[in-house]
């Protein structure tokens, strides 16, 4: 594990340490996962920017999906809230229910059930 960035002596970019790590790390995932996986004798070249094309690629996968994942936690968590804001808060207006209840007609064409009897 490394030390807070105001410990370490590497200028600038000694705070992307745990990022860089993971980002490192899901790189050997994704080549194994992939099936190219490199032996000792061969070794890819990197590019101008520094970073091959499964660390980039790595690099924008990893963000997405935490990001998606959070945001998938906050909508369940928000939806969560609300329903349980219904269930224990709101108005209770008996005179509004007498009223609506009043309004409903009573179908008086229902027929019976038969009289039971004993056999």
């Amino acid at each position: 594990m490394s030390p807070p960035p105001s410990q370490t002596s590497g200028g600038a970019m000694a705070g992307y340490s745990h990022p860089l790590l993971l980002v490192v790390a899901l790189q050997s995932l994704l080549q194994t996962a992939l099936g190219q996986a490199t032996n000792g004798s061969t070794t890819t070249p990197t590019p101008a920017s520094g970073l091959t094309e499964s660390e980039r690629l790595a690099a924008i996968i990893v963000p997405s999906l935490v990001g998606g994942l959070l945001l998938i936690g906050l909508v369940i968590f928000g939806a969560l809230k609300v329903r349980e804001r219904r269930q224990t808060e709101g108005t209770y207006r008996p005179s509004n229910e007498e009223q609506v209840g009043a309004r409903v007609v009573t179908n008086t064409n229902l027929q019976l059930p038969p009289e039971e009897r004993l056999i």
